[in-house]
């Protein structure tokens, strides 16, 4: 779990860097997808037993294992992507068997074909609506060309969600028992 914590002022400086910048990034954004993130509010986060402890200036980022335990918090300069990457990594190999690297390349990959995709969306789109347009015979022909395609394009659209899903399955890594005190 990635927690953000806001500053009460969002227009300050750090917090607009932070959101215009570093989580704009693309390997911070795709390692958002892996994540459960929580945006809070600086006065909500006084009243939590765990938030409260880690950190104190705003805003601030706390990582934090499915058990509660805070894996990292970064906290002014330390708000950068690369810092912000590195500290996902750190979750990840602490929860997960998948490797965040993979996982970071595999979804890159599946976002440049997503991009290919929507350029073939975007040209069946203008094919249908000249197709529609015109009033020719050959319309029959252009109309059965068109089926042909948009029907290869669905097929690659559902191949790309069953990736996605499969990519997006993680496997997380058994949790240690504490032992009793």
């Amino acid at each position: 779990m990635v927690i953000y914590v806001t500053a009460d002022d969002e227009t300050s400086g750090v917090a607009r860097k932070l959101e215009d910048i570093s989580f704009k990034d693309e390997r911070v954004a795709i390692g958002a997808k892996f994540f459960r993130c929580v945006k809070i509010s600086a006065s909500d986060a006084a009243e939590d037993r765990i938030l409260k402890v880690n950190g104190k200036s705003t805003p601030r980022l706390i990582f934090m294992k499915r058990n509660h335990q805070v894996v990292r918090v970064l906290e002014g300069r330390k708000l950068s992507a690369s810092k912000i990457n590195k500290a996902m990594a750190k979750l990840c190999s602490a929860e997960f068997k998948n490797r965040y690297g993979s996982m970071l390349s595999g979804y890159a990959k599946l976002l440049n074909e997503l991009d290919r995709l929507d350029d073939v969306r975007t040209k069946l789109a203008a094919d249908a609506k000249r197709i529609a347009d015109s009033k020719k015979k050959k319309n029959v022909s252009k109309r059965k060309k068109y089926d042909k395609a948009k029907a290869d394009f669905d097929k690659k659209m559902k191949a790309w969600n069953a990736s996605e899903t499969k990519l997006l399955e993680l496997k997380l890594k058994q949790q240690k028992r504490q032992a009793a005190a």
